[in-house]
């Protein structure tokens, strides 16, 4: 909203022509991240609330408290992931400076590690099931990218494609892990 209104005010849509599909999908997936860590935050604030909205079962029914703390957390996460995949677009296209561009990239890193700690103790606690679904979402994620990156790569190298930056394969991550692990 604000490059818009910024191109709105100069006159001009030039500087929104700059962004390229990489950045609008990885925004588009930052905004379905964040969205869903507000769904998933909202069905944790009460125990009625998190039958209805999750478990889709009568709201009277016996909670987990583990499942609430479990939820809590899947909710940080996906909102980590969506500030991580938002922010670097965002900060590219804002004509930061030297000095601003490293505090973000810092920023970055420190979210990344939260997101990480977090991710590492979703995995600790969870029970067979869940280790079992984040271990496959994150193998067939690995072997499909794998797969794809080979194929573009062998045929960038025969210079049958173009080549692809490193944002473009980050959004494309992202959004085969999005899609594998619903």
């Amino acid at each position: 909203g604000y490059f818009v209104g910024r191109a709105l005010k100069r006159g001009s849509i030039a500087p929104l022509l700059d962004w390229t599909l990489a950045d609008l999908c990885s925004l588009l997936i930052a905004l379905t991240l964040l969205i869903s860590a507000g769904y998933a935050a909202w069905a944790t604030t009460s125990r009625k609330r998190w039958n209805e909205m999750v478990e889709k079962q009568p709201a009277d029914t016996e909670v987990d408290p583990a499942a609430l703390v479990e939820g809590r957390r899947g909710a940080l996460v996906a909102a980590l992931g969506g500030l991580l995949i938002m922010i670097p677009p965002i900060a590219a296209h804002a004509g930061l400076g030297t000095e601003m561009r490293s505090v973000v990239a810092l920023s970055l890193g420190a979210l990344l590690l939260v997101e990480c700690l977090i991710n590492w103790r979703i995995w600790k606690d969870g029970d067979e099931l869940a280790r079992a679904v984040i271990a496959q979402t994150g193998a067939l994620c690995f072997w499909v990218l794998q797969l794809g990156l080979f194929i573009w790569a062998a045929l960038a190298r025969l210079d049958l494609v173009a080549e692809v930056d490193s944002w473009t394969l980050m959004t494309i991550l992202m959004g085969a892990y999005l899609v594998t692990s619903v």
